[in-house]
C-alpha cells in the first residue's frame, strides 16, 4: 500500500528533522590544494569486489547523468577530490547522491553543503537497501526519581544495521511508548504507527533519519505527565522528576544499550513530543530545561490543565529559552491540534499558546522556530497523531 504523507506531517519534520546542510570541515593532511574531497564511508563487505561506487551532483564538475567513480582508499571508506572553482559560482550549493555501480541510488535526501573558498573535506554515510527502520522493547527500566519501572520501545532507523559506520545524530525522546508502534499494545488498539511515517519520509527525502526512544507509561501517567497539581482533577506534580528519569536515566541507559548514540548529545539534536499530557509535559520540559531540549513537539496538548497552568504561569514566569547570541531562541516548538471531537481537541487553548509564544517576537518567529498546524477535522486519538 502506498504511504500518503500528511501535511502535518511535513511540517512537524520542518520543526524537527529536515535534511540539513551538511557542516564542511577545513583541514585533513590528505586533501588536495583547492578541492572539495568527499569521503564515504559504507561497509565494503555489503558489496561484491567488482562493485564500484559512483557520485553524480549539479556542480563542481559533477553530472545528474553519469557519475563518477569514487577511489577506494580502505576497506569502507571511498573518495573522490572535486577542484573548486576560482572565483565565487552559481549555484553556491553542492547537490550530490552516491550511487552503486552508477545504477542504485543511495536513499534519501540529496547531500547538500555550501561550495567552500578553499580546500575541505565532507564525510557521508549512504544506504542503498534498507528502507525499514526497527523497533524493539527493553527490559523495563527503573526510576529511583519515582520508585517504579517501565520498558522503553526504540527505534532504530533504515541505515541502522546497513551502514553501522554512520553515526546517529538526531534522537526523540516520545511519551507513551505503548502507543507508538504496535496496534496490539496501544490504547483501544489503535496506535501512532510512527515508523510509518518516518520510514517513507527518509525514502523519500523529506526527512534525516531519526533515533526514537519511546518510554512506556505507567499506572502513575497523570502525575508523571503534569508539573502542577491541578484541584479539579485532582492530581499531578511529578512532571519534573519524571523529566529527571529520562535525562539522568534513560538517555544513560540507551546510549549504554547503543553506544552508537553520542555521549554528547546536543540539545540541536534532542527532541522530546508527545501528545495530550504527554505534549504539555513536551513544551514544559523544552520551556523549563531547553539546556538539555532543543525541539519540543506538542501534539493536542492538554493546555487546559491546572486553570491553563502553561501558558498562565510557564510562559510568563520562565524567560524564553536561550538564544545562543543569535537573536531568536535556540529552541524550536511545534504545536497543533484538531478542531472535533470531545473539546474540538482543545483548539482554543493551543491557539492561546501559539499567540502568546509568537508574541515573543525577538525570541519566535513563526515558520523559523516556531511551528503550528490545525489538523481540520482531526480529533483527540493516536489515530491522527502519526
Amino acid at each position: 500500500m502506498k504511504m500518503i504523507i500528511t501535511k502535518h506531517q511535513v511540517l512537524i519534520t520542518t520543526a524537527f528533522i529536515l535534511p540539513l546542510l551538511v557542516v564542511i570541515t577545513n583541514s585533513i593532511p590528505t586533501i588536495k590544494n583547492n578541492t572539495l574531497t568527499v569521503f564515504v564511508h559504507y561497509p565494503g563487505a555489503n558489496l561484491p569486489k567488482s562493485t564500484t561506487l559512483t557520485i553524480r551532483g549539479d556542480a563542481l564538475g559533477l553530472s545528474g547523468n553519469f557519475g563518477l567513480t569514487l577511489n577506494r582508499t580502505a576497506t569502507n571508506l571511498y573518495s573522490i577530490s572535486l577542484p573548486l572553482p576560482s572565483s565565487s559560482v552559481s549555484p553556491s550549493i553542492l547537490s550530490f547522491k552516491v550511487l552503486i555501480n552508477d545504477a542504485n541510488w543511495q536513499i534519501g535526501a540529496n547531500t547538500k553543503t555550501s561550495i567552500p573558498n578553499q580546500s575541505s573535506i565532507i564525510n557521508v554515510y549512504p544506504f542503498f537497501f534498507s528502507t525499514q527502520g526497527s523497533y524493539t522493547v527493553t527490559p523495563a527500566v527503573y526510576s529511583p526519581q519515582l520508585n517504579n519501572t517501565r520498558p522503553l520501545v526504540i527505534y532504530t532507523p533504515p541505515s541502522y544495521f546497513e551502514n553501522p559506520l554512520k553515526p546517529i545524530t538526531n534522537v526523540l525522546i516520545m511519551h507513551d511508548g505503548q502507543n507508538l508502534f504496535n496496534a496490539s499494545t496501544s490504547f483501544l488498539g489503535v496506535a501512532w504507527m510512527c515508523q510509518n511515517a518516518i520510514n517513507a519520509l527518509v525514502a523519500n527525502g523529506g526527512m534525516e533519519e531519526v533515533f526514537v526512544i519511546g518510554a512506556y507509561k505507567t499506572p502513575d501517567r497523570i502525575n508523571e505527565y503534569t508539573y502542577s497539581y491541578d484541584k479539579t482533577v485532582p492530581g499531578g506534580g511529578k512532571g519534573d522528576l519524571y523529566l529527571d528519569f529520562l535525562i539522568n536515566n534513560v538517555i544513560p541507559y540507551v546510549q549504554n544499550l547503543y553506544p552508537r548514540v553520542p555521549r554528547d548529545l546536543s540539545k540541536k539534536n534532542l527532541g522530546i513530543l508527545g501528545s495530550s499530557l504527554g505534549g504539555l509535559i513536551s513544551c514544559y520540559a523544552g520551556w523549563t530545561r531547553s539546556e538539555v531540549f532543543g525541539r519540543a513537539g506538542c501534539m493536542s496538548s492538554s493546555f487546559w490543565w491546572n486553570n491553563e497552568d502553561f501558558n498562565n504561569t510557564i510562559l510568563v514566569r520562565y524567560p524564553p529559552p536561550s538564544t545562543g547570541g543569535s537573536g531568536l531562541s535556540d529552541l524550536k516548538v511545534y504545536l497543533d491540534s484538531g478542531n472535533a471531537g470531545p473539546d474540538n481537541d482543545d483548539v482554543v487553548q493551543t491557539r492561546t499558546v501559539r499567540n502568546h509564544i509568537e508574541g515573543m517576537k525577538e525570541f519566535f518567529q513563526m515558520g523559523q522556530n516556531l511551528f503550528y498546524y490545525l489538523d481540520q477535522g482531526g480529533q483527540h486519538s493516536e489515530k491522527y497523531w502519526g
